[in-house]
């Protein structure tokens, strides 16, 4: 997403609006400045707290720490904070300036924001190898520079994953021994429910609950809940009066009459030569992370049609896509194209959006793939009905003008991924 002035202004350019635009973005740049000088200051205090603690000779461990809590203490006193707040993150701080030190120089200068730091991080600690770890930071970084956290985190995802010495499937395998659940108690009476799961699943029952909560407040209007209420009510009432039998296969129904017919999307990516065996490459939840190879090749099985797509190798647009089973052939497209919402930033997935002429239909725009784009309902609203103006270049890319004359530009999700030169082509 890259912003810029537009060539020319327009008579109705809502000037009050681009100089507020400008000074909203130069205030969060010189935010995200201050905010990496105060990790600056961090790293250098947990640096000399670990020379102190070195500076101990065969101290027990409780006595190795205090010249840590100490320092924290004097820096939490000093900015009114919790002396425990700031261990942590001086902390996190040092990680930061040894292992990201490129990621802190662009956080300094306004460039990233804490948000894109924290996926870089999150996503990038995992890769143990110091080369590796430096070719994902400079590919992170330049994707960061003109994508929100959000979608950076989601891109990030894939990106580490073909950097990792051993496959998602084997550390799924692992990983799945961690399923479970947690609970935590909250204020005023409520309390919270954590379930561990793997990905495609959680994504799939938060998308149930979604269509579901949708369906009862589209046949009551008037129903005073919030969709995300509803979300909760449908969740605790399934858990608590359903009783499922394996055997008999009692309590495996929804109990709740035309909900049932409503099910979960969710949307997987998976190469032809994975999904034969050829290779063990991971799939991808699409717009949210990798998903192991042998849950794809099982979703795959039970799945009612396939889509192939063609890519370029080199840009990773899509440059074909094809389908076994009959359906709407450019709707098909866009779904693969674009992922999700295609205003700048927003991140909600395809199946969830409209299908809108770039170029409007009832001013002789063209139902064609370069002339639609996929919108979520809200931006699809702000299109159609204020000043906000879009544009269609080849390749899926938008311009899209705000009402204060600033440019920015979406691209389609690229699907470049990482690979081993010294593996043969799987042909």
């Amino acid at each position: 997403m890259n912003t810029k002035v537009g060539a020319g202004f327009e008579a109705e350019t809502d000037l009050a609006a681009r100089d507020l635009a400008e000074r909203y973005a130069a205030a969060c740049r010189a935010e995200a400045a201050a905010q990496a000088g105060v990790a600056r200051v961090l790293a250098e205090a947990e640096t000399l707290a670990e020379e102190r603690v070195a500076a101990l000779r065969a101290a027990a461990a409780r006595e190795a720490e205090l010249p840590v809590r100490a320092l924290a203490a004097e820096l939490g006193a000093a900015a009114r904070e919790p002396d425990r707040t700031v261990q942590r993150r001086m902390d996190e701080a040092a990680m930061i300036a040894r292992h990201f030190p490129t990621t802190l120089d662009a956080w300094e200068q306004g460039t990233v924001a804490r948000g894109h730091v924290t996926a870089i991080v999150d996503h990038g600690m995992p890769i143990q190898d110091g080369a590796a770890r430096a070719m994902f930071e400079r590919e992170a970084l330049e994707r960061a520079a003109v994508t929100t956290p959000g979608r950076l985190r989601a891109a990030l995802g894939r990106l580490s994953e073909d950097l990792q010495p051993r496959s998602l499937t084997e550390r799924h395998q692992e990983a799945r021994a961690t399923r479970g659940t947690s609970v935590q108690d909250l204020e005023d009476g409520m309390g919270g429910i954590l379930i561990v799961q793997p990905i495609t699943l959680v994504r799939g029952i938060q998308d149930r609950l979604t269509e579901q909560a949708k369906e009862i407040k589209n046949a009551d209007p008037d129903d005073p809940r919030t969709v995300d209420q509803i979300r909760a009510d449908i969740a605790a009432d399934t858990l608590l009066t359903s009783t499922p039998d394996i055997d008999t296969g009692e309590g495996l129904a929804d109990g709740y009459g035309g909900l049932g017919s409503i099910t979960a999307v969710v949307n997987v990516t998976v190469s032809a030569t994975a999904l034969a065996g050829i290779t063990d490459e991971p799939a991808e939840l699409v717009g949210r992370a990798p998903v192991d190879i042998d849950t794809a090749r099982e979703l795959a099985g039970r799945a009612p049609g396939w889509e192939r797509v063609l890519t370029d190798p080199i840009s990773g647009g899509i440059l074909a896509v094809d389908r076994y089973t009959p359906s709407a052939d450019m709707k098909r497209h866009l779904r693969v194209r674009d992922q999700h919402c295609r205003f700048p930033g927003c991140r909600q997935p395809v199946h969830r959006c409209d299908y809108d002429h770039t170029h409007d239909y009832a001013s002789g725009g063209r139902t064609e793939v370069r002339n639609l784009a996929a919108l979520c309902r809200r931006h699809h609203t702000v299109k159609g009905e204020t000043p906000w103006k879009v544009k269609q270049h080849d390749h899926g890319v938008l311009e899209w003008t705000s009402p204060g004359g600033l440019i920015y530009i979406d691209t389609p999700p690229s699907m470049v991924r990482f690979s081993d030169p010294a593996e043969p082509p799987p042909f």
